[in-house]
């Protein structure tokens, strides 16, 4: 995976597949994921920027979606709560310590 450390980009789209980014700062840009490769961002800033997904990863968000307004709010919620960390209690799943009757 490529580098980038220490740069600040001005209104420029960023395609972050398989790319870096170390202590940069991205001003009124666009970041495009497009689900082809991983990315990392490590102590970079955003100013006025946004995200935008595209191809395989703009699928998954419409796959979410989907599911959300399917009828499978608490399974995408639970993946949510994942990604932000939290402990999460998978649907159907027993309590410790508890037993089913």
């Amino acid at each position: 995976m490529q580098t980038i450390e220490n740069q600040t980009f001005t209104k420029k789209r960023i395609e972050l597949d398989g790319t870096q980014f170390q202590n940069c700062t991205f001003v009124e840009c666009l970041l495009v994921y497009k689900g082809t490769d991983g990315t990392a961002m490590n102590g970079c800033q955003l100013d006025n920027t946004g995200f935008a997904f595209e191809g395989n990863a703009a699928k998954t968000i419409e796959l979410l979606a989907a599911m959300h307004r399917g009828g499978f709010q608490e399974l995408v919620e639970a993946t949510i709560a994942t990604i932000r960390g939290e402990e999460v209690q998978q649907p159907g799943a027993q309590q410790p310590g508890t037993a089913q009757a």
